[in-house]
């Protein structure tokens, strides 16, 4: 992704208030707020986005005519057929899952598990989410939130690299001690460990901003990974090998901020942001 770099000192005006919620300002461009840009954002709701290409998704399986356990066109025809990008395509194949129309073999393909509901009369597939549920259910789209991440982190970063305290820098050390150790588990039977300890890291890197509304707004972007959306994209795609990468990354980002290196330290975070990011991308089959 190639984005701006936002400073903490900033992020007032990067968010604003919505609805309830802090949202990323669509006029914001490269440090300044432009009416210029108002036109480029045309979407009434960003995080339904997927919902409406998941429903063009199902009308277009439809017809296909593919028989019930055949296998479906490749993500690459998909993004063509629907002419989306693979990561909002990815989001909608999430969805179908979800919704037992389809089922996902990294590796293998995309594969026809039921005749696509192209009504409210279909039955839905025993364990399958109601195929009503909007994206308030859903969870918002893991690109949306990779992207806000990748807007906010880089500056906390290089933040905790000028003003992280040596308490905060050991508190900092025992989560990526803790995510090896929950890696190395003989018995490990659950992410969840793992996971934890990951957003504690983030956690701890923004609270030496002492900005409470940004350590809450990290928090809450990492409670996405427990949505169904959010959730369905690591269980496919996180295995050891992936957080044995992240578990390093993580490292690069300790070691740059112990060295007190504020650019090293925003580079190994952008860094760590586009590789998970890439990881949940990954190649279906």
């Amino acid at each position: 992704m190639d984005l701006p770099v936002i400073p903490v000192m900033d992020i007032p005006r990067v968010l604003r208030y919505r609805s309830g919620q802090y949202r990323i300002n669509p006029f914001y461009v490269h440090g300044t707020v432009s009416m210029e840009n108002a036109s480029l954002i045309r979407a009434p709701d960003r995080a339904r986005g997927y919902m409406h290409i998941a429903e063009a998704l199902r009308e277009e399986i439809h017809k296909m005519n593919v028989p019930i356990g055949g296998r479906l066109p490749s993500e690459r025809e998909l993004t063509q057929i629907l002419k989306v990008s693979r990561p909002s395509l990815r989001e909608a194949l999430i969805v179908l899952e979800l919704q037992g129309e389809i089922e996902i073999r990294v590796g293998s393909g995309i594969y026809l598990k039921r005749a696509a509901a192209l009504d409210d009369t279909a039955q839905s597939a025993p364990g399958a989410l109601d195929a009503g549920l909007d994206a308030s259910v859903m969870g918002h789209s893991p690109k949306d939130v990779s992207q806000l991440r990748y807007f906010l982190e880089g500056g906390v970063a290089a933040h905790a690299a000028r003003f992280i305290s040596r308490e905060q820098l050991k508190e900092l050390g025992a989560t990526i001690s803790a995510m090896r150790k929950a890696l190395d588990a003989k018995d490990r039977s659950s992410d969840q460990p793992l996971a934890d300890a990951d957003r504690q890291f983030h956690v701890v890197l923004s609270s030496v901003c002492g900005n409470r509304l940004l350590t809450q707004t990290l928090e809450e972007l990492f409670d996405q990974r427990y949505t169904p959306i959010g959730g369905s994209m690591h269980r496919l795609f996180d295995n050891h090998l992936v957080w044995g990468e992240a578990i390093q990354e993580h490292q690069d980002i300790y070691d740059a901020v112990a060295d007190r290196d504020p650019l090293q330290a925003q580079a190994a975070m952008y860094r760590h942001l586009n590789r998970a990011h890439a990881r949940l991308m990954a190649v279906i089959g």
